[in-house]
């Protein structure tokens, strides 16, 4: 098993742990501060004492830590992990504004828009499927983003905190509905910055993908 630093704090950037388990293209660590792939949010990348992490994905209660080179480690060995910092912060602004868009989204189009899925969350961009009863209104789309960054200016708190007894981890801001997300987030909004939207490639009938970037 393996103890998941992050969900306590998305902040801290380098951790100690001891090798679990070696493979010829991953280590298992009995903890670890690299987020594994899922919900959406792609992997962590970084490094662990000098081999290249090159993604991070999870199985069953293990994270799999997939490297560059596995012949320096082994079973017991204490390594050294360091995420790559940079990429992950701007995962945690643009996780956050997703969730921002999301409500906005519902609130200006109304019951006509339905999230389909979670879409793909990297350090570029947030790609997220909606389903609309009629086609997608630019005006309207714009009118999301201006509301979503006055949100993010009014700098509010967010809280991202585990339900007592359940495991489960749970985003709130402002006056908007809690929402469970297992991903990373900043603490406030002011952290996150202008963003902006746009209509991506269209996934499927009746579908449109609005495309979620960072401004600055």
């Amino acid at each position: 098993m393996t103890i998941l630093i992050f969900r306590d704090d998305p902040y801290q950037r380098e951790f100690d742990a001891t090798i679990l388990r070696a493979e010829d293209k991953f280590i298992v660590l009995d903890r670890t501060c690299f987020f594994p792939r899922g919900g959406g949010q792609v992997g962590d990348t970084g490094v662990l004492s000098g081999s290249r992490v090159l993604d991070t994905i999870r199985e069953g209660d293990e994270v799999h830590h997939l490297l560059e080179d596995t012949s320096q480690f082994n079973i017991g060995q204490s390594v050294h992990g360091v995420i790559d910092w940079n990429r992950r912060y701007r995962i945690m602004r643009l996780h956050s504004a997703s969730h921002l868009v999301y409500y906005i989204m519902r609130v200006v189009f109304g019951e006509g828009c339905k999230p389909t899925s979670s879409g793909l969350l990297d350090d570029l961009k947030d790609r997220s499927d909606y389903l609309f009863d009629v086609p997608l209104d630019r005006v309207k789309l714009a009118e999301v983003e201006e509301r979503v960054n006055r949100h993010i200016a009014d700098g509010l708190p967010i809280t991202h905190r585990q339900e007592s007894g359940e495991g489960r981890l749970i985003w709130k801001v402002a006056s908007f509905p809690a929402m469970e997300c297992g991903g990373t987030h900043v603490r406030n909004t002011s952290e996150i910055g202008q963003i902006s939207l746009k209509r991506g490639s269209k996934p499927g009938r009746g579908k449109e993908r609005i495309e979620l970037t960072l401004v600055h």
